[in-house]
């Protein structure tokens, strides 16, 4: 076993470095789940991320074996992983021949893959539900000691950096969408002032001209002024459209109400 402090140094640091060339959380768990691979080796390793409906997906594994068994908890709803997501708390250890009556579905699944000792450790930050690191093993390996001490502070760690991770990622489209807002705001007052001008009436006149425009041609009001201000849409189009909208609504009225 290699010794300890230079490993999760050099973790930490992969992990810092996969974030700043990548910012991506399944790029992120391909290289936590790599280094504890190597790390807890013989025993599989699981990175799992929490999914809105309250369940959760495999994002990287370290073998075929463990991520298929993984994914069976995911769909049954059962074993350990699912416990550690529900709970919040760390299931260490758990025997799969003594788990009949906790997982009586996944038990069997278990115990063929050739794992007799699994453990889930989960990943939250203020509360929130980030993931779960599932750890499958022989009976005889136990995930202790100095193992287990590692493994808790790179999953608190991880939630901790995936979280602000997200925070980062919710605030930049924000303010995306509010620059969008503003933008299309500007735009619709220019081509407020455009049509004023043209056609001789009042601002508000203008934007009714436009707003009905954009509902007749099933267009947004920034595209409608987009066209205004670059004379793609010319004055006479919106008082024509205004005007056949004006008579429909006429030739409806005057249609006489079935009985």
């Amino acid at each position: 076993m290699a010794d300890t402090e230079p490993w999760l140094e050099t973790t930490i640091v992969e992990l810092a470095e996969a974030l700043d060339e990548r910012p991506s959380e399944t790029g992120y768990a391909w290289v936590l789940t790599a280094r504890l691979s190597e790390r807890l080796a013989p025993a599989g390793v699981c990175f799992m991320l929490a999914i809105k409906v309250g369940g959760l997906a495999v994002t990287a594994a370290s073998s075929d074996e463990v991520s298929k068994l993984a994914a069976l908890q995911a769909r049954l709803g059962e074993g350990p992983c699912i416990d550690c997501l529900r709970t919040g708390q760390e299931v260490l250890n758990a025997a799969v021949t003594a788990a009949d009556d906790l997982w009586p579905s996944f038990v069997p699944a278990a115990r063929a893959s050739g794992f007799g000792t699994l453990s889930a450790l989960p990943m939250r930050s203020r509360e929130q539900a980030i993931g779960v690191i599932f750890w499958a093993a022989a009976e005889a390996q136990q995930l202790a000691g100095r193992d287990l001490r590692e493994l808790r502070v790179l999953a608190r760690m991880t939630a901790i950096t995936l979280a602000q991770l997200r925070e980062s990622r919710r605030n930049a489209m924000a303010a995306e969408q509010l620059q969008q807002a503003l933008d299309s705001r500007v735009l619709i007052e220019q081509a407020k002032g455009a049509v004023a001008a043209r056609l001789g009436v009042s601002p508000d006149r203008a934007f009714d001209l436009l707003r009905g425009y954009a509902r007749q041609a099933n267009l947004t009001l920034a595209e409608v002024s987009t066209q205004a201000i670059g004379n793609v849409l010319s004055p006479h189009d919106l008082m024509a459209r205004a005007g056949t909208h004006r008579a429909d609504q006429v030739r409806l009225r005057r249609v006489p109400q079935s009985r």
